[in-house]
């Protein structure tokens, strides 16, 4: 059975995008490959990509990332090699996601 990848019809602002690449200035893809490859694991979930995913180089950046989410009202979904069985990356339809790898 082929699922198709789902996109989410909230977007993130402009605004948001720049601050974000305040902290890790060229590590923040919104490109729809890098987002359908963190958008799915190995679970049997539909692939459901975030609207960004942003490549943190510490701890640091981490904390700042985050900071602004918040501020933004925007879920962080970490990820690492996508191997979660659990749709650990799976998100909500409705919200704009961040995924933090």
């Amino acid at each position: 059975m082929q699922i198709s990848p789902q996109t989410n019809p909230v977007s993130l602002s402009d605004e948001f995008l720049e601050e974000l690449r305040t902290v890790v200035e060229q590590r923040l893809s919104t490109a729809d490959a890098v987002c359908f490859q963190h958008g799915k694991d190995e679970s049997w979930h539909a692939s459901v990509p975030p609207d960004a995913v942003v490549f943190a180089h510490s701890t640091d950046e981490v904390s700042e990332i985050v900071k602004i989410c918040a501020r933004h009202k925007i879920p962080v979904i970490p990820y690492g090699t996508g191997t979660s069985l659990e749709a650990v990356s799976y998100t909500h339809l409705t919200l704009p996601t961040i995924y933090s790898v």
